[in-house]
């Protein structure tokens, strides 16, 4: 940890970056709106989207300027979200698509890409045009996202994450922030006997176990992936070892983005605080916090400040 180098690298997202925060929060969707006037009632479109809270918009506007295509718009509904969105179809023929063939997704999204590929290419050959070509995006609309299906026991892996496969492409540690940025939770309990211990969760649908495992062997972990509710997995990494050896480390060699990579400042200063300071009391046998310590840890994880004065990478 004492060898975590610091600089100032420019916000530029990385493509993997890029494709792990769409495996979290992105969306490909296929738009069927009616219209009385076209030949047969209905327009069709396509849509990719990534939607989170408004306190990322400042990610956001960094995925726009990754694509150099897009628009940014907000909705309150029932909470406060802003979306990148791109609708028109050159950006989508240029942009979108080039990207994910190149650097594909790892989850059950990517079903959700291939089916809007499939939906892009009736487009692209004007089969929109005939009443035939309308039933197939229909068709293919009703097999994406929450419409899809899949038994409670499928873990799905696309046949390029299984590494017995010839078209086998590793996980990377920008693929991993970006899906950390959309799906992570970085925090520190502040009360108790675990007083101090920082934690990294990820959380997933139920049906991306074999994701979240492959997450657990790039950290070299033996973190368990469990269910929180019928629907959900998560993992939990903790332990000070974990944090100096290999989470510090590795959010060095690679940048987190958006609000997360405040809260990872705030627990690098606070490690630092601990290994630096005599922060305990021994009695007896037994260690307690100095109070004083105690309030200033409480303090930094409290506090709101930009990562421009202190940063890890």
């Amino acid at each position: 940890m004492n060898n975590i180098k610091y600089n100032n690298k420019p916000n530029v997202l990385n493509p993997d970056f890029v494709t792990g925060l769409t495996d979290a929060e992105g969306c490909f969707s296929v738009v069927i709106r009616k219209n009385n006037k076209a030949k047969f009632k209905k327009n069709v479109g396509l849509r990719f989207q990534i939607q989170m809270l408004q306190n990322e918009t400042e990610l956001l506007k960094m995925v726009k300027l990754f694509f150099g295509c897009g628009v940014l718009y907000y909705s309150n509904d029932g909470f406060v979200s802003v979306s990148f969105g791109v609708q028109d179809f050159s950006s989508i023929k240029n942009k979108i698509i080039p990207h994910f063939l190149e650097y594909p997704l790892r989850g059950t999204k990517y079903l959700d890409f291939l089916a809007f590929k499939e939906a892009f290419e009736i487009i692209d050959k004007k089969e929109h045009l005939s009443q035939e070509g309308i039933n197939k995006i229909y068709i293919i609309s009703k097999s994406m996202n929450s419409s899809r299906k899949f038994s409670t026991s499928s873990n799905y892996s696309p046949i390029h994450t299984k590494e017995n496969s010839s078209n086998y492409i590793p996980i990377t540690g920008n693929y991993i922030n970006g899906f950390i940025a959309g799906d992570g939770c970085l925090s520190i309990n502040l009360k108790g006997k675990r007083f101090g211990l920082m934690y990294l969760s990820i959380g997933q649908h139920i049906n991306n176990r074999l994701l979240l495992e492959s997450i657990v062997k790039y950290f070299n972990n033996s973190a368990k992936v469990y269910s929180n509710n019928p629907n959900m997995l998560q993992i939990n990494f903790y332990g000070a070892k974990l944090w100096d050896e290999i989470l510090f480390p590795h959010f060095s060699n690679y940048p987190l983005q958006g609000t997360k990579k405040i809260k990872l400042n705030k627990l690098f200063i606070i490690r630092k605080l601990i290994k630096s300071n005599n922060a305990f009391i021994k009695i007896g046998k037994c260690k307690e916090w100095k109070p004083k310590y105690v309030l200033q840890i409480r303090n930094i994880w409290k506090i709101y400040y930009t990562p421009k004065v202190i940063s890890i990478y």
